[in-house]
């Protein structure tokens, strides 16, 4: 053993042992203090030495040549001013978190627009921003720059940035080849991924191998077939409720519950018109009975079938047919428009049925008249044309709409609020007569969603708070502060 290796082993067994028990070895002069030093001094220099010593002997990595260079950039990098204010928002953001992701992704926006990139410095701290923030990711695109994506591949943490969560699917090239032999896992990512890139290609594979894949497969690549599912899918779908695995006949007619048109569809929609009566002189409104059990026809539809000394209730098949039954089948018998035609309705089993199937069919104007009818479902909502929510959220913030998750819609509504949007929601949190519960609500959305335009109306509001608004104060200069900086972004990039 060399000399200096009997040393590093001294320093290491005095600092295993103490240096009560093992005097330290001798450190190098160039280290060592006074004479007095006491002896874990002496220890604390020596590990010190010790550590340089071993990590300056470490051999490096041998260099990998699979490591490929990335590919020359085809934008410019972003201006100098652009770049202090990208830099101030990832290092010291003057905002709450959410104004920075906010700025951020404005600031990303803008570059992309000019047709510019993030400079490769800042690259680092703006990929570890954006990994947790699947908004400010989606919102880099070609911001990011060839040396982005270069470096963001060479990170695991980094790499799921580059998929993005927009219209774009990245299925493998041959992945329609090795499908057949994929462990289960696999095979159902990757239906799932190749139905969004090309529909009639991933169906015609399940027609091609159903005989062959496992039944996990089969239900979950029949659940997978919403992206694009059309009457093109109804043969499979219909074969498949004649399958020997439940799961697969559950997940076929989950399917076609979606398909109003299919056959099944009108199949449902004459069991639904045999339960329903219209009674009533005055006031006629729609009685719906509930089912006998159901025969060997229904049971395959998908009705739930009875078991051995367990029977289904009646409102279990009742449920199961009104959400399988277009929803033309209530208007037909009605004569009348969705609206009314709610009103008609009085059970409230049956009505929370009718919304389910409004949800599968994704029908828009049912959607309209069920949000209309005070039904409190925000599945509703986003069935709705952006500018009839923000109407209807104005509405509500208004007339303070009980029975609501105000704060899950304000924060999904587009940003910033419709101008009479932000008026509403101001009005509510000043003045004598503030709604404490829904300032607390709309405090921490203040800064993103209220416009610049109503800057000259954020600075009223900051005058008549109530006393008790402190949490109000801070959220309005933020938001006046978040505007200025949004101002100086537009500005940078001109």
């Amino acid at each position: 053993m060399s000399t200096l290796d009997q040393w590093l082993t001294d320093v290491a067994t005095a600092a295993l042992v103490g240096s009560a028990r093992r005097e330290p070895p001798p450190a190098p002069s160039l280290v060592v203090g006074p004479a007095e030093e006491s002896a874990e001094h002496r220890l604390l220099a020596s590990a010190a030495v010790a550590d340089a010593l071993t990590r300056g002997g470490t051999t490096l990595p041998p260099a990998s040549d699979d490591l490929l260079a990335a590919d020359d950039e085809v934008r410019p990098p972003a201006g100098e001013r652009a770049t202090q204010l990208l830099t101030l928002l990832l290092t010291q953001p003057p905002v709450s978190k959410n104004a920075r992701d906010e700025l951020v992704v404005e600031w990303l926006r803008l570059a992309n627009g000019a047709g510019q990139r993030v400079p490769w410095p800042l690259l680092p701290a703006l990929l570890d921003h954006a990994t947790p923030r699947r908004r400010v990711a989606n919102a880099m695109g070609g911001a990011l720059g060839e040396r982005g994506r270069w470096l963001a591949g060479l990170n695991q943490e980094w790499s799921g940035l580059l998929d993005g969560d927009d219209e774009r699917v990245y299925a493998p090239v041959d992945w329609v080849q090795a499908w057949p032999t994929m462990s289960t896992a696999e095979a159902v990512t990757a239906f799932a991924l190749g139905r969004r890139a090309d529909p009639t290609v991933a169906r015609e594979l399940l027609e091609e191998h159903w005989s062959t894949v496992s039944a996990k497969v089969r239900s979950d690549a029949l659940r997978a077939l919403g992206p694009g599912l059309s009457s093109a899918d109804e043969p499979l779908l219909e074969q498949a409720l004649d399958d020997k695995a439940k799961s697969v006949r559950e997940a076929a007619a989950a399917m076609l519950d979606r398909l109003p048109g299919s056959a099944r569809a009108a199949r449902m929609a004459e069991r639904l018109r045999r339960l329903m009566t219209v009674k009533g002189t005055l006031v006629r409104h729609l009685e719906v009975d509930v089912p006998a059990a159901p025969d060997e026809a229904a049971v395959r539809d998908g009705l739930t079938a009875p078991a051995k000394g367990v029977n289904p209730t009646p409102t279990q098949w009742l449920s199961q047919i009104v959400r399988g039954a277009p929803l033309s089948t209530w208007t037909d018998l009605t004569g009348k428009g969705p609206a009314a035609t709610l009103k008609m309705v009085r059970d409230k089993d049956v009505l929370s049925w009718l919304v389910e199937a409004v949800v599968d069919h994704r029908d828009g104007e049912w959607a309209a008249a069920c949000v209309d009818h005070g039904v409190p479902d925000p599945r509703l909502l986003w069935l709705l044309p952006a500018e009839h929510r923000a109407q209807l959220l104005t509405v509500w913030v208004t007339q303070a709409s009980r029975g609501r998750d105000l704060r899950s819609l304000l924060s999904e509504a587009p940003r910033p609020w419709p101008d009479d949007l932000g008026r509403a929601v101001l009005k509510r949190i000043q003045g004598e007569r503030t709604d404490m519960s829904f300032a607390y609500t709309a405090a921490p959305l203040l800064p993103v969603g209220l416009s610049p335009a109503l800057a000259p109306e954020i600075n009223a509001a900051l005058s008549r708070l109530p006393d008790d608004g402190g949490h109000l104060r801070r959220a309005l200069t933020e938001t006046l502060q978040l505007h200025a900086f949004r101002t100086s972004l537009t500005e940078a990039f001109r």
